[in-house]
């Protein structure tokens, strides 16, 4: 009896599954398309194979990622299939723009390493986005998707496409071709971008100043690694503008930035920076080559927002002691950030300097870019001056554990921090990486792990939180 009930409930499960019902392939184009938005362009692609009703769905949607993360760690891994793989990359968004029917974009992301010999193929492609109304144009022409290129290789922005007619930033080829159904140059649809990003891509203040001031949606912009990048001016209460980059753009000479309502900024052009009458800058990212830049960014650029900020990124490749540098108050400040880069075995306290002008501070970031000995070599020393920090929960220490350096500077949080809760510490770099890790790598980061384990654990107590990654 119990063998005929199995069987019974057995064919009855089979016949449930027989009959299952397709359900979203039932739902209308519409949402189906929005659904396949959210996927890359090769992944929305892939779901032609399902049934024919899903053959054509693809072509309609509005965001076109074009992703190459698997291309290009396999040039990172062999620089000689770079020539092989750019073709194969240009051939496929050509084609791919050819077969795509939707009538509008809210994204178009071109990821690849590509330099002005490609600019025949990305002059189209724009124009293409345009005449889409594209939100937001993403142009990341990395070498090797992760390094600045030379600026005389870069590809550079077509100014002709803007109607500015033949420049000094705009490229040297017009197209004419009728071959994406393109729109002609006067006619062509910019005025609903949002967003903005070039990356190693030559483009001149005269090009991002057009998209400022005729974009009345546009909200973030971003430009790392121009060469043609001299001027710029963000001025204007009209600007919609709320986030700017301008990094590693190394020929700018003058950035003005005044009477807008910019909410970050993030610039390695420190001492060339006018900023005036910005009341909701609450956010600044500022690299310089040497500290004692930085100071004169913070003392003379930033005076007219320091009080207000909330977020502060500090990055240098020279550390001085600075402990007892007067630092401006940083009355509003919640988060501090600070990179250094060739950091060696020196101390560390200097930043507690920036740290005491913060009373309200919450959480503290130091990150370490180098690959400093994970060796002891001097005796730990203590912080001339203390300051009870009341607010201060959160410090996250990154990059190769330097044994005193460290020890002394979680001495002084642990002896000032009142509040605090938890101590990170991470021995990995805070840049990624397309290379694979050296072996070696990964065996001082973790020999930095034991050694962080050995000497912080001693150190911090029970009641607040040590996390060693």
């Amino acid at each position: 009896m119990a063998k005929r009930l199995h069987s019974f409930a057995l064919n009855k499960c089979q016949k449930r599954v027989c009959i299952a019902i397709d359900r979203i392939s039932q739902l209308p184009d519409e949402v189906l398309v929005h659904i396949l938005s959210f996927l890359t362009v090769e992944e929305a692609a892939d779901t032609s194979v399902l049934s024919r009703r899903w053959l054509s769905l693809w072509r309609y949607i509005d965001r076109l990622d074009f992703d190459a993360t698997k291309p290009l760690d396999k040039v990172a891994l062999l620089p000689k299939l770079r020539k092989r793989q750019m073709k194969k990359y240009l051939r496929w968004v050509s084609c791919t723009l050819q077969m795509c029917k939707g009538q509008r974009l809210d994204q178009f992301r071109v990821c690849f390493d590509l330099n002005k010999f490609a600019r025949h193929e990305i002059d189209k492609w724009i124009e293409f986005a345009f005449s889409r109304n594209v939100q937001r144009l993403e142009l990341d022409l990395l070498k090797g998707g992760e390094h600045i290129r030379n600026f005389g290789y870069c590809y550079t922005f077509p100014a002709w496409l803007l109607g500015l007619g033949d420049s000094a930033d705009s490229s040297s080829y017009i197209p004419h071709s009728n071959d994406l159904q393109i729109l002609s140059p006067v006619k062509q649809n910019f005025k609903s971008l949002k967003v903005l990003l070039f990356k190693s891509v030559n483009v001149t203040g005269k090009v991002l100043e057009f998209f400022l001031h005729n974009c009345p949606f546009l909200e973030t912009m971003a430009v790392h690694g121009s060469g043609t990048l001299v001027n710029l001016e963000v001025v204007g209460p009209s600007l919609k503008l709320r986030h700017l980059e301008i990094q590693y753009c190394y020929k700018v000479e003058s950035l003005k930035i005044c009477d807008t309502n910019l909410v970050t900024l993030r610039t390695s052009v420190g001492t060339k920076l006018l900023l005036k009458n910005v009341p909701m800058l609450v956010e600044v990212k500022i690299s310089s080559a040497a500290f004692n830049h930085i100071l004169n960014d913070i003392s003379s650029c930033l005076s007219c927002v320091i009080s207000q900020l909330v977020v502060l990124h500090l990055t240098t490749h020279s550390w001085e002691k600075l402990e007892h540098y007067n630092f401006p108050q940083l009355t509003k400040l919640k988060k501090f950030v600070l990179t250094i880069c060739g950091q060696k075995d020196r101390s560390l306290l200097g930043c507690t300097s920036i740290i005491r002008a913060a009373p309200q501070l919450k959480e503290f970031e130091l990150q370490l870019i180098s690959g400093c000995s994970v060796q002891t070599v001097r005796e730990c020393r203590k912080a001339a001056i203390k300051c009870r920090l009341h607010h201060l929960k959160v410090v996250k220490l990154w990059g190769f554990y330097s044994g005193a350096a460290h020890v002394e500077l979680v001495r002084y949080f642990l002896e000032n921090a009142i509040a605090l809760e938890k101590i990170i510490f991470d021995p990995r770099t805070p840049m990624p990486t397309r290379f694979p890790l050296d072996p070696l790598f990964v065996k001082k980061a973790q020999t930095a792990r034991n050694l962080a384990k050995l000497h912080l654990e001693g150190e911090v107590p029970p009641d607040i939180e040590l996390v060693i990654l």
